[in-house]
């Protein structure tokens, strides 16, 4: 069983997720709204993220090699991270801190260099193994669905693991905070990496949120 799958995203009215300054407080107040057992992040916009988080990357503690205890009613969400090729060493403390998350899941694959699975070991974290060169991101989430529970994961992400998402056909909706600047030639194009055309959408919802941004939220028709 996969779990429900909503992509989730600002972007520019050109489509870019980067050369403009997004709202977080809309963007993560919406996502929140969703209510999600996990968010799915890849490693580069989790590295990239590191910047909110913290000016400086603080050093280890001896609590960051523990599991947080966790409440049941706690409401936050977990966080996957797919890191198959470990860039993440030396920074996993930095999101198991974060007030927004539970706690971490690493989504590692069979070529994963073993000293950043020790890494991952010594310090209590989760990880789901699977693909050969790359996460199997298809398996990892029905192992997070069978072992977690996860019935809704949101891709708080940029265009390469979104892309693939759509490309494996596993994404259930899309929903984008339009917000209103051109980025022109210094944009990144959220689904630059998508192989996959004539992908159709239905559109479930479309809100202006504080007279300024709009929220739309697509169904992904199957084929």
């Amino acid at each position: 069983m996969l779990p429900k799958l909503v992509i989730h995203n600002s972007i520019s009215l050109d489509g870019s997720t980067t050369g403009f300054e997004a709202n977080l407080d809309v963007h993560y107040k919406i996502l929140s709204s969703y209510q999600p057992d996990a968010m799915i992040v890849g490693s580069n916009t989790a590295k990239t993220g590191t910047q909110f988080f913290c000016e400086k990357i603080p050093p280890e503690e001896e609590s960051d090699f523990r599991k947080p205890e966790i409440q049941p009613d706690d409401p936050r969400a977990y966080w996957l991270i797919a890191d198959s090729r470990g860039i993440l060493e030396g920074l996993m403390h930095v999101f198991r801190r974060s007030e927004y998350s539970k706690d971490v899941i690493v989504l590692v694959s069979e070529r994963t260099p073993e000293a950043y699975i020790n890494y991952l070991k010594e310090r209590n974290y989760d990880f789901i193994r699977t693909g050969a060169e790359r996460v199997n991101i298809q398996q990892a989430l029905e192992i997070a669905n069978e072992k977690y529970g996860f019935k809704l994961v949101v891709s708080d992400s940029g265009g390469v693991l979104n892309s693939i998402l759509l490309d494996h056909g596993l994404v259930e909706e899309i929903s984008l905070i339009l917000t209103p600047e051109l980025t022109g030639r210094r944009g990144t194009n959220l689904f630059r990496t998508l192989e996959k055309s004539g992908i159709r959408l239905e559109l479930l919802k479309d809100e202006i949120v504080e007279k300024k941004y709009v929220h739309l939220v697509y169904r992904v028709l199957k084929e």
